[in-house]
């Protein structure tokens, strides 16, 4: 399905006990209950609320807190030394986010209990079985500004399981009946860059290589990250501590062929890839308006050279190549004329 230019995701789990219900979310399942084969009609699963955590400004506090506990004595290499008490600053930070969670969901309580939710009164969700998910955005950046490369390497790979495994400790430590908790690298398309205008108007360290936060555990703009290195950066190494989800987007110039695929689908397998699809332009005659799943200079149905690409962008705002700028820059006017909040 792949090689003939379908887009889909490949869920790949050990044991049955887990559900991918969109491109990040994953949860637990707590029953065994009946499932069809065309969907998991039968678990009601999902997030009733996300507060998504900025990393970037977080890990910039605590070490600006530890420098003066230090008296300014306090280097890159010292932090990468104290991440125990980061650890501790990190739980300090959740403790208030679980009161939170639990307030906004009373409030959901309170409302379905009223039978305002029609959803739950069909009985197409219940309250019980929602998430409250905690978001990760800024995972990149934290690490960048403790001088930590965001490749496979093992300090990278210590970092990122902190920072999972300490929240993910700390969700199970919280749970209850009504109130259940996991974590997710949210997409964040609106929330990274207003992250990143905030933390820079606010005079925290940010990349000058890009205008928003990542939200995956490679920098998506990074063209010297391999394919086989985004499969291990997202199998269980990076993802083993994370109770959520966390979706790879692989994105890919050409459709590969169904070998080359099966190759990639099995390299999944061997480094515990759980979840991941591949993004490949697709392609739109501007004058008869042909698709083509492929990404093409010429329209094979009219003749035409007027093309334009089109991608899934999710967590990161990367355009494509386009053939003519000044046709790229009407296709966007185009596009955001409709959202006046947007500015090209």
């Amino acid at each position: 399905m792949y090689s003939k230019g379908h887009s889909f995701f490949t869920y790949i789990s050990d044991n049955p006990n887990a559900l991918a219900s969109c491109c990040r979310l994953r949860n637990e399942i707590a029953e065994n209950v009946f499932s069809f084969t065309n969907g998991l009609t039968g678990v009601q699963t999902g997030s009733a609320n996300v507060i998504t955590l900025n990393l970037n400004r977080i890990v910039q506090d605590w070490s600006n807190m530890m420098m003066k506990l230090n008296k300014g004595d306090w280097t890159q290499e010292k932090a990468k030394e104290s991440f125990a008490d980061l650890h501790e600053y990190l739980v300090d930070i959740l403790e208030r986010v679980y009161k939170y969670h639990i307030a906004y969901k009373t409030l959901l309580y309170e409302v379905e209990d009223a039978g305002m939710l029609n959803a739950s009164t069909a009985g197409y969700i219940s309250m019980h079985k929602l998430f409250s998910t905690i978001g990760i955005n800024g995972l990149n950046e934290a690490a960048e500004f403790l001088g930590i490369k965001c490749n496979y390497n093992e300090e990278y790979k210590e970092f990122c399981r902190l920072i999972t495994g300490t929240i993910s400790e700390q969700n199970k430590l919280h749970s209850t009946k009504d109130f259940q908790f996991n974590t997710e690298l949210v997409p964040a398309e609106g929330l990274s860059s207003k992250n990143y205008k905030w933390d820079s108007s606010d005079g925290y360290w940010t990349p000058s290589d890009r205008n928003l936060y990542n939200s995956y555990f490679y920098i998506a703009s990074d063209e010297n990250t391999s394919v086989l290195d985004k499969f291990k950066l997202h199998g269980r190494e990076f993802t083993e501590l994370l109770d959520g989800g966390v979706g790879l987007h692989c994105n890919l110039e050409e459709h590969l062929s169904k070998e080359q695929y099966l190759k990639l689908i099995d390299f999944a397998i061997a480094n515990g890839t759980s979840y991941f699809t591949f993004n490949i332009p697709n392609s739109e005659c501007d004058d008869c308006h042909y698709i083509s799943k492929t990404p093409i200079k010429k329209c094979p149905k009219c003749g035409s050279t007027h093309i334009t690409w089109w991608t899934r962008v999710i967590g990161f705002l990367r355009p494509i190549k386009f053939f003519d700028k000044e046709r790229y820059k009407e296709a966007l006017t185009r596009v955001y004329s409709k959202h006046s909040e947007i500015k090209i």
